[in-house]
């Protein structure tokens, strides 16, 4: 039998001690970071779209969520809120991935119905944002009450101008958009009901701005009698058909037509914040897409985890006028003035 020399037996010692701790270290790696050695989460974030005020500070509500959870946050969406097909693509790409969870704000309330029920058939619950979703598949729903959004401009306006039967221009957005669909419902319906008549309702050419200010050209024109604007109220119901509504109304002030028409748009940015400090725009309904990009992911995590959840979760929304703008901080804060 060979044996081992004394001189031999210290360097056995460190090579058997050496191959313990490398053993020991691959482990814990294998088990991921953090002291309690669990793999971190990883969640799907696809918005409506990547560009745009809106999204970007969804997507900060996002972020801010999933660095206080401590998940690992994957944030795609399409370039423009036009393309259906590409955004079930990506949804299909997230369940190859095999990530946990996904937060979703779907493009068509139908069509990408689809491909969420196949991620949820696949073990990777989902919770819509933003906009709804038919079926009962996803976790929950996280979002404004757009209906009441729209009802609480249609009420304003109704208080500006009096009820009776004054001349209603609404313009909406991209057709199948659940969200402002039911902004355009909340709206009429309380306009309606104070007696004031639709006049139109167009959707726009297109999800861009340019899109929508060209419908709302097209559109106002059909209004226009002796150099004056012949209606008494506007509604543009998200912050594309608003953008678009305002560039419209500010070519016709421009070409000497008299716009004396109440003009109240869903959404906020500092161009339309601007607005309603010139007083060319009455008011604005704001939404907190912070809070809800904070909110999806918070809430898709928390039912990771095995607690419950709402399966509507209300992200609010305020009116925002000339004097909350002046006296109220809350609301300044709101549309990032603070």
């Amino acid at each position: 039998m060979k044996r081992f020399s004394l001189t031999t037996l210290p360097l056995l010692l460190l090579f058997l001690l050496g191959t313990i701790g490398c053993s020991s270290d691959e482990k814990a790696t294998a088990k991921g970071d953090g002291a309690a050695g669990e793999k971190k989460l990883v969640i799907a974030a696809i918005p409506k779209s990547t560009g745009g005020e809106f999204w970007e500070t969804v997507e900060q509500g996002a972020r801010d969520a999933a660095k206080e959870l401590d998940v690992d946050l994957k944030w795609e969406g399409t370039l423009t809120e036009m393309e259906i097909a590409e955004q079930n693509k990506i949804i299909e790409n997230m369940i190859n991935l095999g990530v946990d969870g996904m937060a979703v704000a779907p493009l068509n309330n139908r069509a990408t119905a689809k491909p969420v029920a196949s991620a949820v058939d696949a073990n990777i619950p989902v919770v819509v944002f933003d906009s709804g979703l038919d079926g009962d598949k996803h976790t929950a729903f996280v979002a404004t009450n757009n209906v009441s959004g729209g009802a609480l401009g249609g009420d304003y306006l109704v208080e500006k101008i009096g009820a009776g039967e004054k001349k209603i221009l609404v313009l909406r957005y991209v057709q199948g958009t659940a969200s402002t669909e039911n902004r355009a419902k909340g709206f009429m319906d309380a306009v309606k009901a104070a007696g004031m008549k639709i006049v139109a309702d167009p959707y726009p050419e297109d999800g861009t701005v340019a899109g929508c200010k060209k419908t709302a050209s097209n559109t106002l024109e059909g209004f226009v009698k002796d150099g004056k604007l012949e209606l008494d109220g506007i509604f543009a119901c998200n912050l594309t058909a608003a953008l678009g509504m305002a560039a419209a109304l500010d070519d016709l002030r421009k070409s000497s037509v008299e716009v004396k028409a109440t003009f109240i748009g869903f959404d906020t940015s500092p161009k339309l914040i601007q607005g309603i400090r010139s007083g060319e725009i009455e008011a604005l309904v704001s939404q907190d897409p912070k809070k809800m990009g904070y909110l999806a992911v918070a809430t898709i995590v928390k039912h990771l985890k095995g607690e419950s959840v709402e399966k509507e979760v209300d992200t609010g929304v305020e009116l925002v006028t000339a004097d909350r703008l002046e006296n109220e901080e809350a609301i300044r804060k709101l549309v990032g003035l603070e």
